[in-house]
């Protein structure tokens, strides 16, 4: 089981370097996709070890959070405020996406059908794969937008822009004064 990753206090970490595969955060991520998605060799009955191997899952975690930096707000390649925020949890499931993508593009083209003597057998079944993954981007993607949208407000309130009034904001201004 991972270990704990929610994270407090501020960020500390730079907008302009992005973390590097053996980055202690993407490996404490990559513990926490594989218990997520239970990839363990005791539990895969069909496949001899794991699923997906560590470098693999850690190119998803850098890819996934390539995805995040080139949303708006830009928040660039930082891991350390998706941990320091607790959106662990939104973030392995897009790193998940991008490990059902890698392993259904395998699928299709290992996808073998074949019928003798009335008899049908597939050898991978790619169909299955990209129902889960449409099931995961859904709701992914609406709640990475959430989690975006609620930063780029925060950080609009923190730095104390008003934004744009209506005209009622005048015109009660105006009386305040009298």
């Amino acid at each position: 089981m991972p270990e704990d990753l929610g994270g407090s206090g501020a960020f500390t970490g730079s907008l302009s370097v992005p973390p590097q595969i053996d980055d202690p955060d993407v490996t404490k991520i990559a513990e926490y996709v594989r218990f997520f998605m239970r990839d363990y060799p005791e539990l895969n009955r069909l496949t001899d070890g794991y699923d997906h191997n560590i470098r693999h899952v850690k190119w998803a975690i850098l890819d996934t959070l390539s995805d995040w930096s080139s949303t708006p707000p830009f928040l660039g390649q930082n891991l350390q405020l998706i941990i320091a925020r607790n959106w662990i949890s939104v973030f392995v499931r897009g790193v998940v996406i991008n490990l059902l993508e890698s392993i259904g593009i395998l699928h299709l083209r290992n996808h073998l059908a074949y019928s003798d003597g009335g008899v049908n057998v597939q050898t991978e079944n790619p169909q299955m794969i990209q129902s889960w993954l449409t099931m995961f981007k859904s709701t992914y993607e609406q709640k990475r937008q959430r989690l975006l949208i609620a930063l780029n407000i925060e950080n609009l309130l923190s730095q104390g822009v008003g934004g744009v009034h209506s005209e009622l904001y005048f015109i009660n201004s105006f009386f305040g004064y009298l």
